[in-house]
């Protein structure tokens, strides 16, 4: 009888809401341990999976008691150490006063009794761990084992004799629970007067409230939600949400009506069952009904055609029946103790009727994208991942129609439901995902009316509030598609929080040696390194816009400095946020040391690189603004990194040059010592020229140019006497040698003009 009942518990846990127990403020260790060895003697005993739950339940009561003491008890070890520090340690050779003796044997005492306890209940919490892990262990293995378990085929005559046989039996034990919850509802009526007439009344109106809420939630969200993604989104996230309040607040209002507070424990059962599947299927008739949106297309969210839409649309409502009615059988049959066979063949119904339910959607959905004509394309009414949902649907049905039809009952309902539930969980998962990413964008983007405050009141960039708006979008999302494989594996023989609590084993960390890496961890780790590095962030720029600019460094040293100090912060931040997760400065140096080899072999270039970098910004044979030339590159230094050094050319491109070129080879600095430029231009003239003349005009072009320096004054020179010329040299120095190229030119635009003007052409 209870051999089926794990197919289908775990879908009420989409609406049912669970109360954690409550713990004893003062827990009893050994007692606790000894319930431990208890449960652990009788386990393979247990016939039952609800025996096994309740002894998982056992485990965790007392495994919680155990994790509080340590809680509660830890800050007073901690006090007890502190006070012995202060006493320090016993002087050798000397007699201590008999007052600090006194009271060191006194706080040693306390000390041993309480690391005694401790240790104790550190015992327990590792003892209901492995426990548990036996009890998830047993319970798939016996899960498994229930499904390959054969039962005799529905078609065979055989099942139907069986199950007559057992029907008298059976329909007296379902007979007797359905009195029992009809005398509870009479007795209640006789006693509440006009109470459960007044609540009926509330929920009806509840419900219509309800239902027309959810019909303008559209028109609502039009008004009053910003254009974009999200006012798609919020319509029919907030009309399931909706229908899950509303049906949670419904069924209340009914059991207040229909029963007393304190009925008889299966009566309090099959009502809270009952119930809780109601809410089921309201949530899931309002999920189906806001993704399809027959009414309003234009607020359809999946990428499904009208007919589509129309096609699936009555549907939900179906397969949420089909779920709620058979795990109703299954609880009916559970506390009214009926024997095996109806039990088999409540499951065989449920199993048929997942089967011909997944199968008429398969058969609509097939008809709905018919072949082509020749020439003509095919209307496109779904998206291809549904082509890949029908082939896993139609293997799935096939399999559970198989075992239905082989007798493997368990199995092939099993299979029905796991389909629906698969349906169902992915298109909750689906709208969850889409409604959070659209609202973390929408509000906390840089255009959002959060991301502005944010940007406005703490001056963060755009760029930077719509990164962390993706982050956390990613990070929400993540957590939703977890919920969505936890309520995917629960059926599969591991409850929900069998996989919560082996998450949360993870999550308080992994020891390695004496380092702990735990989320809680982690996230300090992340913070101070945040921490730090915006410390850095604001102390480099009010170095760099306020102290720098008040010394006599030049522009050059003062990028070289605020570069340097970046480095050196972001060193100093690291190893904060390695110390902030338990990583020593000895473990630092011991990581570094045993990065080195691999450094050595794979990043040679890398480091050698960066070391150039540091000896360029503390040497400064070239810096921030020089004019340098390094092999075919020529060109104004714009930034030193770690890697490359910046150099903009005349053309305005830039060409990254290797740090460890700018230390080892020959490089050209035209404003290392002076940042002046020269301009020199050689002028040839025929052998019969004036010199005197020549040299006059060469000269006053030179000093009427305004780019020209005083200081050096330019001069004229004969470079060379050939057999029918006369080669001049002329040269003048101006303030940048970023001027040479144009002054050069200006001056023998004016050289050329002069000359043919004075007739005086040359050579």
């Amino acid at each position: 009888m209870h051999r089926t009942a794990f197919l289908l518990r775990p879908l009420l846990l989409l609406c049912l809401v669970l109360g954690a127990p409550a713990l004893a403020d003062e827990p009893d260790v050994d007692a606790g341990r000894r319930q431990l060895e208890t449960i652990a003697t009788r386990l393979e005993r247990y016939e039952h999976d609800a025996e096994l739950a309740k002894a998982r339940e056992a485990v965790l009561e007392i495994q919680a008691a155990a994790q509080a003491l340590i809680d509660g008890r830890t800050p007073e070890l901690q006090s007890l150490d502190a006070r012995l520090a202060e006493l320090g340690e016993v002087p050798e050779g000397q007699d201590e006063p008999g007052d600090v003796a006194r009271e060191r044997r006194v706080l040693q005492d306390q000390r041993a009794a309480v690391d005694a306890e401790l240790r104790q209940a550190r015992l327990a919490v590792v003892e209901g761990t492995q426990l548990l892990e036996r009890i998830a262990t047993l319970r798939q293995q016996r899960f498994f084992g229930m499904l390959s378990e054969r039962t005799t085929p529905p078609w065979r005559p055989a099942f139907w004799r069986q199950l007559a046989a057992s029907a008298p039996r059976d329909l007296g034990r379902v007979r007797k629970l359905w009195h029992a919850v009809v005398e509870a509802s009479r007795e209640h009526w006789k006693a509440a007067g006009l109470q459960p007439l007044v609540s009926l009344g509330l929920a009806v109106l509840l419900a219509a409230g309800a239902w027309w809420l959810g019909r303008r939630i559209p028109e609502l969200a039009t008004r009053h939600v910003p254009p974009g993604r999200l006012r798609r989104s919020a319509p029919p996230t907030l009309r399931v949400l909706l229908a899950l309040v509303a049906a949670l607040c419904v069924a209340q209002l009914v059991r207040g009506a229909l029963l007393p507070d304190a009925p008889p424990a299966a009566v309090a059962a099959l009502a809270g069952h009952a119930l809780a599947l109601a809410v089921f299927v309201a949530v899931a008739t309002a999920l189906g009904s806001a993704l399809l949106s027959v009414d309003r297309p234009s607020w359809r969210l999946p990428a499904i055609s009208d007919a589509g839409a129309r096609a699936l649309r009555v549907f939900p409502l179906p397969a949420a029946l089909v779920i709620a009615l058979a795990s109703l059988g299954q609880e009916v049959v559970r506390l009214a103790a009926t024997s095996l066979d109806l039990a088999v063949a409540i499951t065989g119904l449920s199993a048929a009727l997942c089967v011909a339910l997944v199968l008429v959607v398969l058969l609509r959905i097939q008809r709905l994208q018919p072949l082509a004509d020749a020439g003509d394309a095919p209307q496109v009414h779904f998206r291809p991942w549904m082509n890949v949902a029908v082939s896993l649907g139609w293997i799935g049905n096939a399999v559970a129609f198989l075992g239905l039809v082989a007798g493997y009952v368990a199995l092939s309902a099993f299979v029905g439901m796991q389909v629906i539930w698969a349906v169902m969980v992915a298109a909750t998962a689906w709208l969850a995902m889409r409604f959070v990413d659209d609202l973390v964008c929408t509000v906390l983007a840089s255009r959002g009316a959060a991301g502005r405050r944010i940007n406005t009141r703490f001056g963060i960039e755009p760029r930077l509030v719509d990164r962390a708006a993706v982050l956390l979008s990613v990070a929400l999302r993540a957590v939703v598609a977890l919920a969505a494989l936890i309520a995917l594996a629960m059926p599969w023989g591991a409850g929900g929080t069998d996989l919560v609590d082996r998450s949360m084993q993870l999550l308080r960390g992994i020891t390695i040696g004496e380092l702990v890496l735990s989320p809680r961890n982690i996230v300090r780790a992340l913070l101070v390194f945040a921490g730090a590095s915006l410390l850095l962030h604001l102390f480099r720029r009010w170095l760099e816009r306020r102290l720098l600019p008040t010394t006599r460094m030049d522009e050059g040293m003062r990028a070289s400095v605020a570069t340097l100090v970046g480095y050196a912060g972001m060193v100093l931040a690291i190893a904060m946020a390695l110390a902030a997760i338990g990583v020593g400065l000895e473990r630092i140096a011991w990581i570094a040391s045993a990065l080195s080899v691999g450094i050595g072999f794979g990043l040679q270039a890398i480091v050698q690189n960066f070391i150039s970098g540091l000896i360029l910004l503390a040497e400064r044979p070239v810096k921030v603004g020089d004019w340098v030339v390094v092999g075919d590159a020529e060109g104004d230094i714009r930034r030193i990194n770690v890697r490359a050094t910046e150099i903009q050319t005349g053309d305005r491109t830039t060409v990254l040059v290797p740090n460890s070129e700018l230390i080892t080879k020959a490089v050209r600095n035209r404003t290392y010592a002076n940042a002046e430029g020269l301009v020199k231009i050689q002028l040839p003239m025929p052998l019969s020229t004036d010199p005197d003349r020549v040299r006059d005009l060469l000269l006053e072009v030179f000093r009427e140019h305004p780019a020209i320096l005083e200081t050096p004054a330019p001069s004229v020179a004969i470079d060379n006497i050939t057999n029918d010329r006369i080669v001049f040299s002329a040269s003048g120095y101006v303030p940048s040698p970023r001027q040479a190229s144009a002054t050069r030119s200006a001056l023998l635009f004016e050289i050329l003009r002069r000359l043919r003007a004075q007739e005086m052409p040359p050579g």
